[in-house]
């Protein structure tokens, strides 16, 4: 109990105290110290975890997601669409370029992307391409899944791998960039008064290593390219939230927008969670909270009323048959059914 009162203390949020009951209760189980009643299991314990739900949301903070953008909606922010636009033309932007399509096409995780290999990738007659992927957090067994990929996809990875000379092993590697003549030729500019940015871009040296990238990494490139866009001026976000808009993005985010995507095409918890091979549909139903309100009961039913009314009024007034029975409740008494129950209610 002083343990959990700790760690509440530090700030710890209702997931992590969980977690680390959990990971005492498998050190317990292991060393054979629990007995009949293992200490998780206790009573006192559990409801001092239910309190401090109550005393703080439940609710877990999340990688804000990268939505696809276009006819697929996430207009306004960082969207797939805008980030793949201001990926530059040389050998880091050719990289960049196939991450966010690989990433988002299969809605992929870190450890995922990070180990994706030449041979895992296997091209279609029709452009497209499949992604075998032999390990994942939920798959500790090796049995493999596959992932799908659009046409665009498969031609930045082959772009990528024809400017990075990659045969085989690792596919997303670190590209070294080293700027110095640039610099050096842009003082000289500077000194002398000429401006040729055209060509001292040229003098950018760049070096595909063998080491795979790194979480930090692909959260670094993600920010960097979202920075980019925010010069440009390609994304409608104010500047006073230009910092906590990059900083909440993290290599979850292409999988969240993959999520949200989905969610909003129509698609539901139970299709989403095998395709993007999570172990249960909750965790995608935190990322589709707002989409399953408007694919919902409330809204199919709204919908479908405003479509027959304005179908209605475009000819030329209701017909008695496509009424509901509130209306005609309504047309037969006087009032709706409604008014009748509040008028019973208020006497």
């Amino acid at each position: 109990m002083r343990y959990l009162r700790t760690l509440e203390a530090d700030g710890g949020k209702p997931a992590t105290l969980s977690r680390r009951i959990a990971s005492l209760a498998t050190v317990h189980r292991m060393l054979d110290l629990g007995g009949e009643t293992p200490p998780r299991s206790a009573p006192i314990v559990r409801n001092a975890l239910r309190a401090q739900h109550r005393r703080q949301s439940a609710a877990q903070r999340q990688a804000a997601p990268m939505r696809f953008g276009g006819e697929l909606g996430g207009a306004g922010g960082f969207t797939i669409s805008v980030l793949l636009d201001a990926c530059s033309v040389d050998v880091q932007g050719v990289r960049d370029a196939a991450l966010l399509s690989l990433g988002y096409d299969a809605g992929l995780r870190v450890s995922e992307y990070t180990a994706v290999e030449v041979r895992d990738l296997r091209p279609q007659g029709d452009d497209t391409g499949l992604l075998h992927l032999p390990r994942s957090k939920t798959d500790q067994e090796g049995l493999g899944a596959w992932a799908w990929l659009l046409g665009d996809t498969m031609r930045r990875i082959a772009r990528w791998r024809s400017e990075s000379g990659i045969g085989e092993g690792v596919l997303l590697r670190r590209v070294g960039v080293d700027r110095r003549r640039q610099r050096a030729k842009e003082a000289a500019d500077a000194r002398c008064g000429d401006e040729d940015a055209d060509n001292s871009e040229l003098l950018v040296t760049f070096t595909v290593g063998d080491p795979r990238l790194t979480r930090q990494g692909g959260t670094g490139i993600y920010r960097r390219i979202a920075l980019a866009v925010a010069r440009e001026g390609l994304v409608d976000v104010p500047s006073a939230e230009l910092g906590s808009a990059v900083a909440a993005l993290s290599t979850h985010s292409l999988r969240g927008g993959l999520t949200q995507d989905l969610f909003a095409a129509g698609e539901d918890g139970a299709g989403i969670a095998p395709t993007l091979r999570r172990s249960s549909p909750s965790t995608a139903l935190r990322y589709g909270r707002q989409f399953q309100v408007q694919s919902g009961v409330a809204a199919r039913v709204l919908s479908r009323v405003r479509s027959e009314m304005d179908d209605a009024q475009k000819g030329g007034g209701w017909s008695f048959g496509a009424l509901n029975a509130n209306d005609q409740h309504k047309r037969r008494f006087g009032r709706s059914r409604e008014s009748a129950n509040l008028g019973r209610l208020y006497c």
